[in-house]
């Protein structure tokens, strides 16, 4: 624990300062990278999502056209035999010997051309239907066997134990891995339904699935294509393939196989419980599916990199920063220990000090406001009474002057005095209270409080006594009690327009800023109130609602801080002792959450109709300017002639 003369100081400022700093550098570094990372695991999320996507609908696209292709050229192989009667399941018969021959001859020519095109066939097997007939051809290619050292045998043994896969194939179209029946070769056994001219059969093709590995390609995704069986078809693992795997058992292929979708995404983890970005799409030949995955710890790893090495650059400058600063607090710590010792003073009642300071930064600023609030209270104690100062100076005296940051608010009838000239004092009396009572209520209810009546002007603030708890929250209030006056205004014009009873229209004008607020009088008479030029621009701010035909002004001080929750628009700019402010008039609040709360004050407010009310102020009411003049029957008037009285020709008036 330090001292200071015998203070003690259980927290001194050097150390405030380093835990100031470690706090912000820790949240500000801390912050910006997770937001960084955040957006960047987002964007990367969605780049692997992509090209994973795209992978697969390139890989699943090269194996549809691969198969449609290969079913077309043999489709249109099988026809050309069955032209000429090669395939047909009759015996010739003797007489007709030499064409039979002539028939092998150029079968023999088709079939040797067509594996000439298309050397990654290996063999063609053909069983007719019916099936019970158990009839049907082969064709072998003998340069693709022998070059892969296939037997046809294998073929043969391969096609004995597929009988079942040979009569769905009637039905529907299927893929069958064929390389551990053929030592290995990767090949494909596509089975499908072919019609011809004069026969019908079940076709079953043998060709090499090395076009289809090669469109896959290679990287960190990895694409592996499955029948509807599980079977791995093709994958970059070949032992996979020699092996028969089966994926059936993994959820995400599970899934896919069940799925009636034809595209299916997702993140799912595998057995060692990594993150795994899966899609999958499934294609006609085969009614196969094609499934393209990246790990998710690589699709991040350049992220993880990323934040391993913020961490230590965040630490490299707290390390700085708690050096640079503990240096520093050296530089204010003496001043700010004269600083306390005199403020100790002036606190026990000792104002005569002295202080001196050589710096020229805040601390020689603060040290001059010491020295003058010392001198300001020993001439406060001189007119004062000695207990309040006592109370002022322990600060228990709460009704003292204040600065403060509020929102000011002045109203006044329009042709009150016109209006008072035909009435009877009593019936003047009654009708200000009645009016009065709807005007207070809005202020009121909206947290404000009434500073005073002056004739028939309302002059009230929020954020004086009790604030809303922010600068903007006080303004919002503000301006939502003007609305609500005009709608409780228009609730109590109902039946109104009689000579003693006109139709009620009044002027509204707003102003933030900072005021000076506290006890003003006597011994005798004390008021509370505030003042400043605040109050003065607010005051002037409704005056200017009569020349430019509106009936709720603010300055552009509020504006600034309700522009989010209201419907305004710029009237002009005026001139206040040589500052231009921008005046705007209210039309109605923005619908949204904010005008649900009006509605519900609205609601509160004595003697109104909610129907009529909203019509003035909420989501039915005005929402332009023309449309508010034209609802209150106030005409638009001419700006470019507008001259202004005597009193108001301070303004400089310059049209929006």
């Amino acid at each position: 624990m330090a001292r200071v003369k015998g203070i003690a100081l259980s927290f001194p400022i050097r150390f405030k300062l380093i835990l100031i700093i470690t706090f912000l550098l820790l949240v500000s570094l801390g912050l910006i990278s997770f937001i960084a990372a955040f957006f960047v695991h987002r964007d990367v999320r969605r780049t692997a999502w992509e090209n994973n996507f795209s992978i697969n609908e390139m890989s699943a696209s090269a194996a549809e056209v691969q198969m449609n292709g290969i079913i077309s050229k043999v489709s249109v192989f099988l026809e050309d035999l069955d032209a000429t009667g090669f395939l047909q399941n009759e015996e010739a018969v003797p007489e007709e010997a030499p064409a039979v021959q002539t028939a092998e001859l150029q079968n023999g020519s088709i079939e040797s051309f067509f594996f000439k095109e298309n050397p990654e066939i290996a063999a063609i097997f053909t069983r007719f239907l019916p099936l019970e007939n158990e009839t049907g051809k082969t064709f072998y290619n003998h340069k693709f066997l022998i070059s892969n050292d296939i037997r046809s045998s294998m073929i043969d043994a391969f096609m004995t134990v597929q009988n079942r896969a040979v009569e769905r194939a009637a039905d529907t179209t299927a893929l069958l891995n064929a390389a551990p029946a053929l030592g290995g070769v990767p090949v494909l056994a596509l089975l499908f339904h072919w019609q011809g001219s004069r026969s019908e059969a079940v076709g079953v093709v043998f060709f090499s699935s090395e076009s289809i590995t090669a469109a896959f390609g290679t990287g960190t995704n990895s694409t592996v294509f499955v029948n509807s069986y599980g079977d791995v078809l093709v994958c970059s693992q070949a032992e996979l393939i020699n092996e028969g795997a089966n994926f059936s058992n993994i959820s995400f292929v599970k899934k896919a196989l069940q799925s009636d979708e034809t595209r299916l995404e997702e993140i799912y983890r595998d057995s060692e419980g990594r993150g795994i970005f899966g899609n999958s799409k499934r294609i006609n030949p085969g009614n196969s599916i094609v499934i393209t995955t990246i790990p998710s710890d690589v699709v991040f790893e350049g992220i993880r990199t990323t934040t391993i090495r913020n961490i230590y650059f965040s630490a490299g400058v707290l390390f700085l920063s708690i050096l640079f600063f503990w240096f520093f607090a050296k530089s204010i710590l003496k001043p700010l220990k004269n600083l306390t010792l005199a403020v100790k003073a002036i606190e026990n009642g000792e104002y005569h000090i002295k202080l001196y300071t050589k710096s020229q930064d805040e601390t020689s600023l603060l040290t001059h406001s010491v020295v003058s609030m010392s001198h300001a209270l020993e001439n406060f104690e001189n007119f004062t009474n000695k207990e309040i100062a006592r109370l002022a100076r322990e600060g228990k005296l709460e009704t003292s002057g204040d600065t403060k940051n509020i929102t000011m608010f002045f109203s006044d009838i329009r042709s009150f005095t016109a209006i008072s000239e035909k009435l009877s004092p009593n019936e003047v009396i009654e009708f200000l209270n009645e009016y009065m009572e709807r005007m207070v209520s809005c202020v009121l209810i909206t947290g404000g409080a009434i500073d005073k009546f002056i004739g028939d002007a309302v002059m009230a603030y929020w954020g004086v006594i009790n604030t809303a708890g922010s600068e903007k929250k006080d303004a919002f209030n503000g301006v939502k009690a003007a609305l609500l006056m005009r709608a409780s205004l228009a609730c109590f014009n109902t039946g109104r327009g009689g000579y003693k009873r006109p139709v009620i229209r009044i002027g509204c004008g707003l102003n933030s800023g900072t005021v000076v607020a506290g006890q003003i009088g006597s011994e005798e008479h004390v008021v509370f109130t505030v003042i400043g030029e605040t109050v003065s621009l607010a005051d002037r701010a409704e005056t200017l609602n009569k020349p430019f035909g509106t009936e709720i002004i603010i300055t552009e001080r509020t504006y600034n801080l309700i522009k989010d929750f209201f419907i305004t628009e710029k009237m002009g700019v005026i001139t206040e002792a040589g500052e231009k402010i921008g005046i705007y008039t209210v039309i109605n609040i923005k619908d949204g959450e904010e005008s649900f709360a009006l509605i519900s004050d609205l609601k509160k407010l004595p003697g109104i109709d909610i129907k009529l009310a909203l019509k003035f102020a909420g989501p039915e009411g005005p929402k332009t300017l023309v449309e508010l003049r034209s609802l209150l029957n106030i005409p638009a008037p001419d700006l470019s002639s507008l001259n202004l009285d005597e009193e108001e020709k301070k303004y400089s008036v310059v049209n929006a």
